[in-house]
């Protein structure tokens, strides 16, 4: 699976449609190039999406946890129970629905922000920010790709 990567902003047309990045587009599955799965991001004002595969990986995880946990049922509650499968035309665009517009904050641009196996879709100026936090954050504490790839060895 090829990742999503890189920062894309596209306006939104008159219809309500935006185009899904080409780039992201070739990243999916091409048994599923049509459809993604987008569900509200737990961790910011964003919406998340990815391929289904992705979304059977963490179903995997999701049902490793202890199934009588509320960590279990918390997880399943906010991830499944909220996700919705939507298809990108022939032209490349998609719906994102209301819903999920009014979540992120989106209005009429929407940013993709390339996540490796997942990406997400933000209101611009919000995407812009949380990305300069993320940078800073990772500055102050000193990280460094060294750091994460040499402690999975």
């Amino acid at each position: 699976m090829d990742l999503f990567v890189s920062r894309y902003f596209n306006k939104i047309d008159k219809k309500g449609r935006v185009s899904f990045p080409s780039s992201f587009r070739n990243s999916l599955p091409k048994s599923s190039r049509n459809e993604i799965i987008l569900y509200k991001s737990i961790k910011t004002s964003s919406i998340e999406g990815c391929g289904i595969q992705r979304l059977e990986e963490i179903a995997k995880r999701i049902n490793n946890l202890d199934f009588f946990s509320e960590e279990h049922n918390d997880f399943s509650t906010s991830i499944f129970s909220e996700i919705i499968p939507t298809n990108i035309d022939k032209e490349g665009r998609f719906l994102i629905p209301e819903e999920l517009k009014n979540y992120a904050n989106i209005k009429s641009e929407a940013a993709f922000f390339g996540q490796g196996h997942f990406f997400q879709i933000w209101e611009p100026k919000s995407g812009i920010i949380n990305s300069e936090i993320s940078r800073k954050r990772l500055l102050k504490e000193k990280k460094s790709l060294t750091s994460i790839l040499t402690q999975n060895k």
